[in-house]
């Protein structure tokens, strides 16, 4: 495969003029985001000090968590409830700088489209002072606990009449079309219990760890991701193993995750000087 050079998004004053505000249909008096202040400390922080694409997963998964919980449907209530969780279909993140380690950050996390079957979320993590740092839209759809078939989104109590916000991100997630072969395999993971969820599979941020493990910490203290993109394709569960195959270019790089020919996640990064307050 060969990566194709993507130019880099900046934040613009444009973007700045659309910051997503509360926008509710009339009669609706829904609150149609989550927002909260939090200190990036050493579970934020990586071996640089600042916020890497593992610990921005963390904390948007957090974030998407919380934004359903003030609804009462999150995944645990859902389970419980309706038989349903949510499951995260792709994710794309933008880096426009590198939160540090102990700095104080505001985080939002708000729908920017909502259909039948997919609610669109955009999070946006900015400094006390409105400064954009990490942007980042997902796809989620709703999947049956028992045989983990597709459900509507109005199965469930999300409120689907809540108004939505203009993104932060309008970029799409990237369509990933990757078939790496043995050759580019640099790495093999068995599933292990820290690395499995509520639901006993493999948990969305083990997977960008593994991918950061791809590359050694040599690479990382030159490299950091500016953006990235992931979509979650199959399963994994405790005791399989994970097979994970690189390809890499000077600013660019993609990860493949497979159990034998079974895609796991298929993964796309571009990358910069990195960033560090050591």
């Amino acid at each position: 495969m060969v990566l194709s050079p993507v130019i880099g998004y900046h934040y613009t004053q444009d973007d700045r003029k659309s910051k997503p505000t509360t926008r509710e249909k009339k009669g609706n008096n829904v609150k149609n985001y989550y927002e909260k202040e939090l200190l990036i400390n050493s579970t934020f922080a990586d071996r640089a000090c600042v916020m890497g694409v593992y610990q921005a997963t963390l904390l948007i998964q957090d974030a998407m968590t919380e934004f359903f919980h003030q609804y009462g449907c999150d995944a645990v209530r859902l389970s419980k409830s309706h038989n349903v969780v949510w499951a995260v279909a792709r994710t794309k993140i933008r880096f426009d700088r590198h939160p540090f380690w102990m700095e104080r950050v505001r985080v939002r996390a708000f729908p920017v489209k909502l259909t039948p079957i997919a609610v669109h979320l955009n999070v946006l993590v900015e400094t006390l002072e409105g400064e954009p740092l990490i942007r980042c839209r997902q796809e989620l759809c709703a999947i049956d606990v028992a045989d983990h078939s597709l459900r509507r989104v109005d199965s469930t109590p999300f409120p689907l009449d809540m108004g939505v916000s203009d993104p932060v991100l309008p970029d799409p997630c990237r369509r990933m079309k990757l078939d790496l072969g043995e050759e580019k395999k640099v790495l093999s993971h068995t599933v292990r219990t820290t690395d499995t969820d509520m639901n006993h599979h493999t948990n969305n941020a083990a997977y960008i760890r593994l991918v950061c493990d791809c590359l050694p910490s040599d690479f990382w203290d030159r490299k950091q991701i500016r953006e990235f993109d992931v979509q979650y394709v199959n399963e994994s569960v405790e005791g399989e193993t994970l097979d994970a195959y690189l390809d890499l270019e000077e600013d660019a790089g993609a990860v493949q995750m497979k159990r034998g020919d079974k895609t796991l996640i298929k993964s796309y990064f571009l990358l910069g000087p990195a960033v560090s307050l050591l």
